[in-house]
């Protein structure tokens, strides 16, 4: 059985994998479906099959992580984004093709117009777990480039690949004080299934 876990869990891994190296953007999408509760502790718990988990990890994380950047980055999207309120994130099926364009037009590592408060930097740059300098007396991470593999992974992007595959938020985005089940109920609403497990 263990073995056949860990052979699943790496031709998951290998479809995410070749879907960023590819460079293809996945559709963002809230959960499909709510689920029947766990019988475990929490009967209102939803769960999502394990199967699926790491591609609906995939597809809900960019939400999440646009949440913690508004909570730790100081990310303001534009008003008027239908998916936003009070600096609250909530994503259905009525807003969920919005927020996909909004994703798709800032999931690069920048530079952006806005600035951002990153790593105490103030930077134009949505980049999480770089190495800061400076340059031309504004903060800038190390790798910028749109092609540059680093910049990539230290992208929102990337780090939406990382959080699928590890089943967890990455503390580099998010901190250690939320937990991906907290913001997914937060950002999906308590009532639809939940792929994060830990």
């Amino acid at each position: 059985m263990a073995r056949m876990t860990a052979r699943a869990g790496r031709t998951i891994a290998a479809v995410i994998g070749a879907i960023t190296l590819a460079g293809c953007h996945f559709a963002v999408v809230p959960p499909k479906t709510t689920a029947s509760p766990k019988t475990t502790a929490s009967p209102s718990a939803a769960s999502v099959p394990a199967a699926d988990a790491p591609m609906q990890r995939l597809a809900d994380a960019p939400a999440l992580l646009v949440q913690c950047a508004i909570d730790r980055a100081g990310l303001r999207p534009a008003a008027g984004q239908d998916w936003i309120a009070d600096g609250k994130v909530s994503i259905n099926t009525t807003n969920a093709a919005d927020f996909n364009a909004w994703w798709r037009a800032h999931d690069t590592p920048g530079p952006y117009l806005e600035t951002f408060v990153i790593d105490g930097h103030r930077t134009h740059y949505l980049s999480f777990g770089a190495t800061w300098i400076t340059k031309n007396g504004q903060w800038v991470p190390q790798h910028t480039g749109r092609t540059d593999p680093v910049a990539e992974q230290e992208s929102l992007y990337g780090w939406t690949t990382w959080a699928a595959l590890n089943n967890k938020l990455p503390p580099a985005v998010c901190g250690t004080s939320v937990t991906a089940q907290q913001l997914q109920a937060q950002v999906y609403g308590s009532g639809v299934a939940s792929p994060w497990t830990t």
